[in-house]
């Protein structure tokens, strides 16, 4: 999109390879980290949190 726009050049290797590297890393780590995300935004604890006694 930043491409199409015309904010970015895709010129340079380099730089394509840590917007990619990027790219990659932000989706990751919110996949990861989803569970988290989505507990404190809804207070409901996951069925791993509860405590089973």
């Amino acid at each position: 999109m930043l491409w199409d726009w015309g904010w970015l050049s895709l010129d340079d290797p380099d730089l394509s390879l840590w917007i990619g590297i990027l790219a990659v890393s932000l989706v990751l780590g919110i996949g990861m980290s989803w569970s988290f995300v989505r507990r404190a935004l809804s207070g409901q604890y996951d069925v791993d949190d509860a405590d089973e006694e």
